[in-house]
C-alpha cells in the first residue's frame, strides 16, 4: 500500500524515468535561462529506480561556486559549495517550496540567482574526521 502510494506523483502520475527526465530537463533549462553563460553543467547522475534520485552539478563562474541539485522521490535540495568545499543549503538561506513542479523549480532557481549574486554568503565547513570521532566516543 505505502509503496504504491510512493510510486504515484501529482494527479496519479507514475513516477518513472520519463517523469524524472522531464524535471531534469526543466532544471537544466531554467539554470541556462536564468544564469546564462555564468553557469556550466559539470555532472549529471540519474538513478531513477532508486527513489527517483538524480543529482545535477553546475559550476557558477563569477564566484567559483559549485551548485548541486539533488532529488529524492519528489523533493529536491539545492546546495552551494565554495572553493574550499564549505557549503550551505538554499533552504537554510531562504525558505521555498521544494517539490517537483514547474512553479517550485522556477522559484527556487530565481532565489538561487539572487542569493549567488550576493558576496556575503555564509558557508558551513564540516570536517568529517572530527565528526566521525565524536560519533565514536558516544
Amino acid at each position: 500500500m505505502v509503496i504504491s502510494l510512493l510510486m504515484k506523483g501529482e494527479f496519479g502520475m507514475r513516477l518513472d524515468s520519463s517523469f524524472y527526465n522531464k524535471y531534469v530537463e526543466l532544471f537544466d533549462s531554467y539554470m541556462c535561462k536564468i544564469f546564462g553563460t555564468d553557469i556550466e553543467k559539470t555532472e549529471a547522475i540519474c538513478s531513477f529506480e532508486n527513489r527517483g534520485f538524480f543529482r545535477l552539478e553546475y559550476k557558477y563562474y563569477p564566484h567559483n561556486y559549485r551548485i548541486v541539485i539533488e532529488n529524492d522521490i519528489t523533493l529536491f535540495d539545492i546546495s552551494i559549495f565554495d572553493d574550499e568545499q564549505a557549503s550551505n543549503s538554499l533552504q537554510r538561506i531562504c525558505k521555498f517550496k521544494n517539490h517537483l513542479s514547474t512553479e517550485c523549480i522556477e522559484e527556487a532557481i530565481n532565489l538561487l540567482k539572487s542569493v549567488t549574486k550576493k558576496m556575503n554568503l555564509i558557508f558551513i565547513f564540516i570536517k568529517m574526521a572530527s565528526y566521525t570521532r565524536r560519533m565514536l566516543k558516544v
